[in-house]
């Protein structure tokens, strides 16, 4: 079997004149949890339309788990799981009779098979309850088990958690990782960069039906320059010294209480100007941090955004 459960190459998808993919290659590696991020537009739907054979290419080829996903419909379909936005179940129905008719869709499907894999996304207590009943998060852990059916190689997660509370949120990526950690492959489009960062061995951006960067969170995070909190504790003395160093270099410094703080483009080069300082002068440092590179500020030079900017994905941190 190939080393990526989804091979993209020079990808092309129209819509009449428009081409809501164009020349995109995607590799998502055997096993792993990829992220795909992009804003509203960008073509992530599209693509795992393609990737599951629902959208014809109109150039380039995609392979995913080594078939092509419309010639060998037939042949792939057992080993894909799907999580679309919306499952579009009749909401009058018990959870036990969604579950159990949707088996006879994956060959060998037993109702020992159904009831374990409830148990694993802790549905079992919600079987005799009607659809309508259920929270957020509990229609999408049905979503969630029905993709599980048949013990998929590859599960494909657009969107999964939108309008989940923290707890469901939570409870549904403990299911994605544990589905990785049994040797599935998974890929997953969100709008959250939260999510992104605790689920993904690794991530793509799209934009323009293009892929625009790839690798893990902290090498996106790492791609484009930003401004990134520094600080470093110390006595009065040494911090009054060392504030008059920081404003050619950093972009301006305060103090708070045994701290100085600044915020700055290039904290390695303002450390080690105050490194020598202590050093020549004697002064001594009892503490040094350095914020790590922002994942949100390199997503949003990638796309052409700013922070106001409605198409920025949400992290936990908002209060949006």
């Amino acid at each position: 079997m190939s080393d990526y459960a989804i091979n993209a190459r020079n990808v092309t998808v129209k819509y009449g004149d428009f081409s809501a993919l164009r020349d995109l290659t995607f590799l998502a590696e055997t096993g792993k949890i990829i992220g795909l991020l992009g804003p509203n537009g960008a073509g992530k739907s599209t693509f795992v339309d393609a990737v599951i054979g629902a959208r014809k290419v109109a150039g380039g080829s995609i392979r995913t788990l080594g078939v092509d996903p419309i010639g060998d419909a037939a042949k792939l379909r057992p080993d894909v799981g799907i999580v679309l936005q919306s499952a579009g179940f009749p909401t009058g129905m018990k959870v036990k009779d969604i579950l159990f008719s949707w088996r006879r869709y994956v060959p060998g499907m037993t109702k020992k098979d159904v009831l374990d894999i409830a148990e694993r996304v802790n549905l079992k207590y919600l079987l005799d309850r009607p659809l309508s009943s259920l929270s957020g998060g509990e229609r999408r852990r049905v979503d969630i088990a029905i993709a599980l059916y048949g013990n998929p190689k590859l599960i494909v997660l657009d969107e999964p958690t939108t309008g989940l509370d923290p707890i469901s949120r939570e409870n549904v990526w403990d299911i994605i990782r544990s589905q990785r950690d049994l040797g599935a492959t998974v890929l997953l489009t969100t709008h959250y960069l939260d999510e992104v960062e605790a689920l993904s061995d690794s991530v793509s951006v799209i934009k323009e039906g293009h892929i625009t960067a790839s690798g893990t969170v902290e090498e996106l995070a790492a791609s484009v320059p930003s401004p990134r909190a520094s600080s470093v504790a110390a006595s009065s003395e040494v911090l009054d010294g060392l504030a008059n160093l920081l404003p050619q270099n950093g972009d301006g410094s305060s103090r708070k209480d045994d701290r100085l703080e600044w915020q700055s483009h290039d904290p390695a080069r303002d450390l080690e100007t105050i490194y020598r300082t202590c050093a020549d002068r004697g002064w001594q440092i009892t503490d040094v941090r350095v914020e790590k590179p922002s994942l949100r500020a390199a997503y949003a030079a990638l796309v052409g955004a700013t922070d106001s900017e409605d198409n920025i994905p949400i992290t936990k941190d908002d209060k949006r």
